[in-house]
């Protein structure tokens, strides 16, 4: 390779100090190379030393005077060094060598500025404007030059943003720019806004919008500023915003609508300060009389009044009134004595005693207010949806609302009514279809008498009550939907984190006789431990064992998420006995259960009902599959035994419990009262390919490789199976059966009388990545391997893209990615590119599909801009065996972090770049680096070089980001770098 060459590889490659140490050697050789002078040059330059740089430069004009880059790139440094004159004298020689190079234009114009030469300048950037009209930052540089140089005469100015708008209709800076120079150009503050909107940067398309209709206070634009606020939940200023949009046309129902919605939301967020701040209090009070049924709501109920009501009433009587006033009920013997008591206590008043329901802890009192407080609030937004409705009477949204909050106010009776008046009105006006969707779309509003059912059936599977199995009202057609609804709207419950108990708290558990420790031990992950449980059971003196031929080890010392070094020791014991163990947390008593519930949740979650002095679920999961929390139906008492996982709706998974064992009630019956039972093991049970390979397969490999695989019954397989367990495990073959979604799981578990598991682990062993590749091979045809072989031995480097075009993605992937092949070609000429992205499973996918077409568009983008002459090559749309088998040809590659590693790290173990946003590329790293054995660890681009797409409606861990391509450049280049040549 020749010096020339040398030096400009280097300095390609990110390697400055050793291109100038090149440059310098070449100059040994050959003190008289103009060349060598310049990129001497660029080098230091771009390390900052820019008084060599100008030395190099001087001479590389020395030698070669003619060269108009020379003096470009002189004039360049000068003007770092802010010598202006130089600078411009420099320029200046670069444009009577090449005339017509319009960035030459721009340093000269630069200069010039800088010197106070405004008029000189602004030439200038006329002639770069000339010679690239296409470059709409040049003429923010001239009218910047022409408002520094006179503020009286703009035109020029507002021309050239004009010019910039025309050439870039999304350039914010230029709209910007602008309304700098005409302040009321309220047509250019309506598009900056929306701009700002289409590029979601919604915070500053707010101030814009509040500008917009200070300067043109129209219905539109008002409408356009409310939406905008309720996208950022700034629900006050869009109640003020819809208020003032009604001023102005208080006929148009869709306001009313959104103005209801503004307030519905507001008082969602937080009741008691909407109830405050907007001074409901205030409200008329309804004439309190004695004994009078049409009481006011509690959070309105003047306490003064009432005692001057009550003042001619004795103690008993007053007691009797304040619980039917203030707690909505009749009291007891006990609770009326008790009040009188301490009303007689020396120095205790009446006046006193509301004062502490009303300050102190009184839980039942407060519930009520909290209730009330809602409705009350609620009302506001009931006469926005009511009077939309009055103009428009078949706005379909107002009413579903209208009939929710009387679902909420428990108004069953008025809601209906909403739902059928719709139903009515549509069928009047002959949009029959209509109304009869209407009817179908109708939440049930469930009889009381149903709802004492789904008590009795609840109580009765929990030793709290008895269930007959002959009782008529024991319907067969409960729909869990329905039931799902009324635990929501009716459990209430306790919920405490076992790591972080309050001295309430832990007087709550001592008086329940529920003992911390055992709680503890329940928590406890160990196979030391199931081993004393399981041998608690046997029946001869043999002592059991759990099988440990390769034991699960340690994930990581220094892991950060701790949950991936638990084992989860329960599954083992779950497949060798067919039970899982664990403690009574009141006696201490060692227990077991066969007795599995599959939530029908989104994550995988399992509740195993166990049967002691106090019945409870132990509830496992989530990815990785550790012990959740317990949860006590007698207390309704729920207790996080996993950290990580506090998070997670424990009281939707209980919900979600009551609903399909209340709904399935002859099934829960046969099935709790059945001893023995199976074993089957679920997996397919996340759309994720990571988590499926990661956690799932690794699972089932677990059981193999300690040669008990065998020992399973059965195994459910949901719809989410990337890879055929079948082609990586034949052993299972016959006892596979896919299943179509996690209700038909729940009712599999119970109906056919299966303990269920699901089997987990965190390590992707070689073996398991080898099994996948083999099986992956013999399913692909012989013309996919055909050409998987042609382009290996055709290309080096072999590269692997993985383009993403959902959540978390880079935002300037194609630009990225197009730069990276350009400049890698140019020093590889036998380069390989591979574009990966969505996969097709072997069964139907309509969600895949879609993002497939999507996919597509963006490498249509990318191969519209590559030379045809590099090799692209595309997996996206490829089946999954098809992908392992492109994924062990390649030579490394360039991917999000995310489970598009699966097939090029954890089964191929590939070198190469990843990618995230700051949440993702902070918080998953040692998953995918440890997640393999014997892995080769990723090169994961900083957090300082990425940044997040800031979004207030989007979670961090999904915000998109970008970055600079040349990052992912030279890494990519280190890595080709560190590469064998292959053997072809």
């Amino acid at each position: 390779m020749s010096e020339f060459h040398k030096d400009k590889q280097l300095q390609e490659e990110g390697k400055l100090e050793e291109a100038i140490a090149a440059c310098e050697q070449a100059l040994e050789l050959n003190s008289n190379d103009s060349w060598t002078h310049h990129h001497m040059g660029e080098a230091l330059s771009k390390l900052g030393r820019f008084d060599k740089a100008v030395t190099a430069y001087r001479h590389a004009i020395e030698f070669k005077p003619d060269f108009s880059w020379s003096y470009h790139h002189l004039g360049d440094v000068l003007a770092q060094q802010e010598q202006w004159e130089e600078s411009a004298i420099a320029f200046g020689k670069a444009i009577k060598l090449n005339p017509e190079h319009f960035g030459t234009y721009v340093g000269l114009g630069n200069s010039l500025a800088k010197l106070g030469k405004l008029d000189e300048a602004i030439v200038a950037y006329r002639r770069a404007t000339e010679l690239n009209p296409e470059a709409d930052w040049i003429y923010h540089t001239l009218a910047n030059a022409v408002r520094q140089r006179t503020q009286s005469d703009l035109a020029e100015a507002i021309a050239s943003y004009r010019q910039i708008i025309e050439l870039n209709p999304n350039n914010v800076k230029a709209y910007q720019n602008l309304l700098e120079v005409q302040p009321d150009n309220w047509e250019a503050c309506l598009q900056l806004g929306n701009i700002l909107v289409e590029q979601r940067k919604l915070d500053e398309a707010l101030a814009v919008y509040r500008r917009l209709v200070a300067l043109s206070p129209l219905e539109k634009h008002y409408q356009q500023l409310g939406e905008l606020l309720g996208k950022l939940s700034h629900w006050d200023e869009a109640i003020a915003t819809y208020r003032r949009i009604l001023e102005l046309n208080p006929e148009a129902y869709e306001y009313h609508y959104q103005l209801g919605e503004a307030i519905y939301q507001r008082v969602n967020q937080n009741p008691q300060t909407f109830f405050n701040d907007y001074n409901l209090g205030k409200l008329p009070h309804i004439k309190y009389q004695i004994f009078d049924p049409n009481l006011p709501e509690v959070c309105l109920i003047n306490d003064e009044k009432f005692l001057q009501a009550t003042d001619h009433l004795d103690d008993a009587t007053y007691s009797v009134e304040l619980y039917r006033v203030y707690l909505r009920r009749s009291l007891s013997e006990a609770e009326k004595q008790g009040c009188i008591d301490w009303l007689q206590i020396p120095g205790n008043s009446r006046v006193l005693g509301l004062n502490a329901w009303r300050t102190k802890a009184f839980p039942e009192f407060h519930q009520l207010l909290e209730i009330s407080i809602i409705s009350v609030c609620l009302e506001q937004a009931t006469a926005c949806y009511r009077r939309a409705v009055e103009l428009c009477p078949s706005h379909y949204q107002s009413y579903y609302r209208l009939a929710n909050i009387l679902i909420e106010q428990e108004n069953s009776q008025a809601a209906l009514s909403v739902y059928h008046q719709l139903s009515l009105r549509l069928a009047e006006v002959g949009r029959l279809d209509e109304a009869v969707a209407c009817f179908q779309k109708v939440p049930q509003i469930i009889p009381l008498d149903r709802q004492e059912v789904y008590e009795s059936l609840w109580k009765g599977f929990n030793q709290l009550g008895t269930i007959d199995q002959q009782y008529s009202y024991y319907p067969t057609d409960l729909q869990s939907s329905e039931i799902e609804q009324y635990f929501v709207r009716k459990s209430k419950y306790t919920v405490m984190n076992i790591w972080n108990l309050s001295e309430d708290e832990r007087g709550f558990l001592e008086k329940n006789n529920i003992y911390l420790a055992n709680i503890h031990l329940i928590a406890q992950d160990q196979i030391a431990l199931e081993e004393i449980y399981i041998n608690n059971f046997r029946q001869d003196n043999q002592p059991k064992e759990l099988v440990k031929l390769y034991p699960k080890t340690e994930y990581s010392k220094f892991v950060t998420h701790q949950h991936l070094n638990q084992i989860n020791a329960y599954q083992q014991s779950i497949v060798e006995t067919g039970y899982i163990y664990s403690i009574c947390p009141v006696s201490g008593k060692i227990i077991r259960s066969n007795q599995s519930f599959y939530d029908t949740g989104w994550l995988p979650i399992i509740s195993y009902r166990f049967v002691c002095y106090e019945t409870y679920y132990l509830t496992v999961g989530h990815f990785w599959g550790p012990k959740l929390f317990i949860y006590f139906p007698r207390l309704e008492l729920i207790i996080h035994l996993s950290h990580p996982h506090a998070e997670w709706q424990a009281k939707d998974v209980i919900n979600r419990l009551k609903a399909n064992m209340v709904s399935y009630w002859q099934d829960t019956l046969n099935y709790i009262s059945t001893p023995t039972k199976k074993v089957a093991a679920i997996l397919g049970t996340i759309p994720n390919i990571g988590h499926y390979f990661w956690n799932e397969v690794t699972g089932i490999y677990y059981l193999h490789e300690n040669e008990i695989l065998s020992k399973l019954d059965l195994i459910l397989i949901e719809p989410h199976e990337y890879f055929n367990l079948g082609d990586i495990f034949p052993e299972v073959f016959d006892k596979m059966r896919r299943i179509a979604d996690k209700k038909s799981v729940f009712k599999t578990i119970l109906g056919e009388n299966y303990s269920a598991l699901r089997a987990t682990n965190v390590v992707v062993k070689e073996n398991l990545a080898s099994r996948v590749y083999t099986g992956s091979v013999k399913k692909c045809s012989q013309s996919v391997l055909e050409e998987i072989e042609q382009t290996r031995k055709k290309h080096f480097p072999l590269l692997w893209f993985g383009i993403r075009t959902h959540n978390k993605s880079w935002v300037s992937q194609v630009e990225g990615i197009v730069n990276i092949i350009k400049s890698l070609a140019t020093n590889f000429p036998n380069l390989g590119v591979v574009i990966d992205g969505w996969s097709r499973i072997e069964s139907e996918d309509p969600y895949g599909e879609s993002m497939i077409a999507k996919d597509r568009v963006t490498l249509k983008k990318i191969l519209d801009i590559i030379p045809s002459s590099i090799g692209i090559y595309s997996t996206i749309g490829s089946m999954i065996y098809e992908k392992v088998a492109w994924a062990h040809a390649i030579d490394l590659y360039v991917i999000p972090l995310g489970s598009g590693s699966t097939v090029v790290s954890w089964i191929a173990n590939k070198p190469g770049v990843m990618h995230a946003n700051s949440t993702i590329n902070q918080g998953f790293r040692e998953q995918v680096t440890n997640g393999r054995e014997n892995s080769v660890p990723p090169v994961f681009i900083a957090v300082e070089n990425v940044v997040d797409i800031a979004d207030p409606q989007v979670p961090p861990y999904n915000l998109s980001y970008d970055m600079d391509w040349k990052v992912i450049y030279t890494e990519v280049i280190k890595i080709i770098n560190g590469l064998e040549l292959p053997n072809l």
